[in-house]
């Protein structure tokens, strides 16, 4: 019964002293090669489209016999 009540209380006090404000997501830091990198992604998948789309017309020209 000790035991119970003791862990009720803990509990009570830990709830207590708890921060009830959300906590706000780290600041994002300032990188200069941000816009460079977001370029390079969007080439990168550029470039494989392109080369699906070479793919699917080299598919579409040997299902047609040429």
């Amino acid at each position: 019964m000790n035991t119970r009540l003791l862990v009720l209380a803990m509990t009570l006090l830990l709830g207590a002293c708890s921060d009830s404000q959300p906590e706000k997501p780290p600041e994002k830091h300032f990188n200069p090669w941000d816009s460079q990198m977001k370029a390079l992604d969007k080439a990168k998948g550029l470039e494989k489209q392109m080369q699906q789309d070479a793919k699917d017309r080299d598919r579409l020209i040997r299902e047609q016999g040429g």
